[in-house]
């Protein structure tokens, strides 16, 4: 038995409501332009679930590196079926959000999205459409977004636990089931990224050119691959990408890949992870076979130096508590994964700060084993996420011993499992007395799914 089960499935439902957005776009730019039959596999209402929704989500999540298992095509599906119920009973109970609200919201996201590519104009030259249409695009689904979202919060409400309530969720528990939890950490970081010269562009460009002469002139792609490419994932199988589909790669390679004809090489291609050369293999109508090499600018000792000084500046008065962590973080840490959460890590399973000891990075781990609770390490060099150098120092707020979960230590987590439990027994007699209420279709394959039992008439 998993202690957290139930909060983290009600989470994944609330996800999806969120995500959807981002496949619409890819659904908008990309699959629209296939050929390829689509089916309607699910309606609610007057809404419907197309196949086709399915197969992107299911794609931009392994884009993302997020988990697949078995049941994960299950849970999208509920996902999306679980939105046109919420929006269908919005509808029926006149919920309502305002033009301004929308528009806020697309501002929001557009936003977002064009930050990803580095401005509005390159943005709109990638996917050929002005922002104002990808607006008038999106209305409707970012409308039926905050409706869901909406009837949610409306169906679950402020929803709160006693502390009776809470021990008797954990007294439900049978004790031989009761989890083994290991040593975790709370984990502060603040980076400082040296800026890369244009020289060592220049420098890095030219090697990659030099490259693209060799393999012009007979030497194999692959092994220059294997010497070469500083992309981990690639470099060892001679810097193959596999098959690759439009929407899963960045913008600026993206294009560049699928102007080239089979066989082709690239000229060399800047994104925000380095420098590439793209060999395309074989081009299949939206979805390419193709190679790359990357090779990353390096900064130089002088400006790593430069960096290390300026952050051991900042560490003395964090430690003096001149300033503190968090403005600390905000005013100079260039890394935005953390800096949006005031310097704190994240933990990859939950989005909590609090992080089991085995999913820690092992360089991070390494500096904090001797360190004592409230210290602050060194700076030091690191490599940052895409793979860098920058110079870092690290901050262990709080650890935790490895214990069985308990009501003294394990309160929070409890307590936070509790509500999502009641969150979710809400929604499912919500789903039970809705459902029955509007015409529901659910194509055979997913009728099978956990999810869906309460769905079925």
């Amino acid at each position: 038995m998993k202690i957290f089960e139930s909060a983290v499935k009600f989470r994944v439902v609330k996800f999806g409501i969120v995500l959807l957005f981002c496949v619409g776009i890819l659904y908008s730019s990309a699959f629209s332009q296939s050929k390829v039959a689509d089916k309607v596999i699910g309606i609610v209402d007057n809404k419907i679930v197309l196949q086709s929704e399915i197969g992107i989500q299911m794609t931009q999540m392994a884009a993302q590196n997020m988990p697949i298992t078995p049941d994960s095509k299950c849970q999208v599906y509920q996902q999306f079926m679980m939105q046109k119920l919420l929006v269908a009973q919005a509808n029926h109970d006149s919920i309502v959000v305002t033009a301004e609200e929308i528009n806020t919201e697309l501002d929001r996201r557009m936003n977002y999205f064009i930050a990803q590519v580095g401005s509005k104009e390159k943005f709109e030259e990638y996917y050929h459409k002005p922002i104002a249409k990808f607006k008038d695009d999106f209305k409707e689904a970012v409308q039926d977004q905050l409706l869901a979202q909406r009837m949610q919060q409306k169906v679950i409400g402020d929803t709160k636990v006693s502390p009776v309530e809470v021990k008797k969720y954990f007294d439900e528990i049978p004790t031989d089931s009761l989890p083994y939890i290991n040593a975790e950490y709370e984990i502060g970081e603040i980076i400082i990224s040296p800026k890369i010269t244009t020289e060592s562009k220049n420098e890095t460009k030219k090697q990659l050119l030099d490259i693209k002469a060799k393999i012009q002139n007979g030497v194999s792609f692959e092994s220059q691959a294997k010497l070469y490419s500083e992309d981990p994932g690639s470099a060892a199988k001679g810097g193959d990408l596999g098959l690759v589909e439009r929407g899963q790669m960045v913008p600026e390679f993206e294009s560049a890949l699928f102007k080239l004809k089979d066989g082709e090489l690239s000229d060399i291609i800047e994104t925000q992870f380095g420098f590439h050369l793209i060999k395309m293999v074989a081009k299949q109508g939206n979805k390419a076979k193709a190679k790359h090499i990357l090779l990353i600018p390096k900064s130089g000792k002088t400006d790593l130096d430069a960096a290390l000084a300026q952050l051991d500046s900042v560490r003395r008065k964090v430690v003096k508590d001149s300033l503190s962590f968090k403005r600390a973080c905000d005013k100079y840490s260039t890394d935005e994964m953390t800096k949006s959460n005031g310097g704190m890590m994240q933990n990859p399973n939950t989005g909590s700060t609090f992080i089991d000891a085995q999913l820690v990075d092992p360089d991070v781990f390494f500096v904090i084993d001797t360190m004592k609770v409230g210290q602050y390490s060194k700076p030091a060099i690191c490599k940052t996420h895409d793979g860098k150098d920058a110079a870092r120092f690290v901050w262990l707020k709080t650890k935790t011993q490895p214990h069985k979960a308990n009501m003294k230590d394990d309160y929070a987590k409890l307590q936070d499992a509790a509500v999502s439990k009641k969150q979710q027994e809400k929604m499912q007699v919500w789903i039970k007395n809705t459902v029955a209420k509007n015409y529901i279709v659910i194509d055979d394959e997913f009728k099978k799914c956990d999810g869906m039992k309460n769905w079925i008439k």
